[in-house]
């Protein structure tokens, strides 16, 4: 016959074992990872003003000397604001964004010379609605007054990876140029050998057109003017080809002396 203390002990028996098991396996909140901060409600803002840049905006209608510049600028939430300058990559990245103000701080960086810091400021036009214009002020001062053309399609944004991917590949070469800091002729003529040799090549040319005929410095600088008005390289490769078949058929170039 089982005593009464026997019975209690078998009857705590399996309470205890249950306890313990508990106490082996870890428990439901143990096991949950712990969450990622989120985001901040400024952070949340500042994303929210750099993707309302989004788009191709132009400096408008070519005039004169000015060439119209066209830029396309891209918000993605991994990288911040990516923005190329008539096809050409600005490599850099937001430092501030100052929204009483709305503006928008981006350091450019450049391999050859120092970088620079370019403002981006909305412009409210308050007599059409909500509807504004973009300001871009570089380091120097100069302005650039941007209006907006449309939306970014698809195409466009593969267009700007494509660019970034290739700028990332393309090897340093010596830039030896005339061509405007930041326009698409300097771009390329310092970054693909192709174009840097076009370059060379055609600004010797010009330089002795200059110096040994009446009107060769007219003539040099609407070359000049045709080269910086191109937004592609197309229209670089086109204009230098249409060029150097005018010098040859209509000059004697090359083998007199070196004018550089």
């Amino acid at each position: 016959m089982t005593s009464p203390a026997r019975l209690r002990s078998l009857v705590l028996l399996p309470a205890l074992l249950l306890g313990l098991s508990a106490c082996d396996r870890p428990s439901e909140v143990a096991e949950l990872a712990p969450s990622a901060p989120a985001p901040t409600g400024s952070q949340l803002q500042d994303g929210a003003f750099e993707q309302s840049l989004e788009g191709i905006w132009s400096t408008g209608i070519a005039q004169g000397d000015d060439a119209e510049t066209i830029y396309a600028i891209e918000y993605q939430t991994a990288s911040g604001l990516r923005i190329l300058r008539d096809g050409a990559w600005l490599a850099g990245r937001v430092e501030d964004v100052d929204l009483d103000n709305q503006t928008l701080a981006f350091h450019v960086d450049r391999t050859q010379g120092p970088g620079e810091t370019v403002t981006l400021r909305k412009v409210v036009h308050p007599d059409v609605g909500s509807a504004y214009t973009l300001r871009l002020t570089w380091a120097q001062g100069h302005d650039d007054d941007l209006r907006f053309v449309r939306r970014l399609t698809p195409r466009d944004r593969q267009e700007i990876g494509l660019a970034i991917s290739q700028a990332g590949r393309v090897p340093a070469v010596a830039c030896d140029t005339d061509a405007v800091e930041g326009s698409l002729r300097a771009t390329l003529a310092c970054s693909h050998d192709e174009f840097a040799a076009l370059d060379r090549n055609l600004r010797t040319q010009l330089v002795e057109l200059s110096a040994r005929y009446p009107d060769g410095d007219r003539t040099a600088a609407v070359v000049v003017q045709q080269l910086d008005a191109c937004t592609t390289p197309a229209c670089l490769r086109d204009v230098y080809a249409r060029w150097q078949v005018y010098l040859d058929d209509n000059y004697d170039l090359g083998d007199v002396l070196d004018y550089l």
